[in-house]
């Protein structure tokens, strides 16, 4: 990894995880200076501005935040990978925003099935002759979207 810090070559997704990952690995070396040691070969990877470059910087953030007791060493990994949590912060919320298009998406299609589903009982339900405040009633809608409905046929 180191050579590809020095020859400024592009490093992996998953290459990157494992830094930000290190100090989970089998070692004598303590997880503070392991967290440390993520922190500064992060800081050395050229053109780390993709999104996964600030989610990997947020993990070693929270890594931080969770296993260096040392307020000093603390602020020193805090610093060198961007000095707070907006990074975790700003990548969270954009999945949130990203599900909930996607939720809203799904809802909207259910909305038009629902509508079309009673347009067609409306429909059927005129066509076998019940009257306007039958069909509403039994379709569970507006007397308008009965109209509606009916006038659009």
């Amino acid at each position: 990894m180191n050579s590809k810090i020095e020859n400024k070559k592009k490093f992996s997704k998953k290459e990157l995880l494992l830094i930000s990952l290190l100090c989970f690995m089998k070692s004598e070396i303590k997880t503070d200076q392991l967290i440390l040691d993520s922190a500064i070969m992060i800081t050395n990877i050229p053109d780390l501005n993709s999104e996964i470059g600030q989610f990997v910087k947020g993990v070693i953030l929270l890594l931080c935040d969770k296993f260096v007791k040392n307020e000093s060493l603390n602020k020193v990994i805090s610093n060198l990978v961007g000095g707070n949590m907006k990074i975790v912060e700003d990548y969270a919320q954009r999945k949130v925003d990203e599900a909930n298009l996607e939720f809203q998406k799904v809802l909207r299609a259910k909305d038009d099935e629902l509508i079309k589903s009673k347009r067609n009982i409306v429909i059927n339900l005129d066509n076998e002759g019940f009257t306007i405040s039958d069909i509403a009633k039994i379709a569970d809608v507006s007397l308008d979207f009965v109209n509606e409905t009916l006038s659009k046929q």
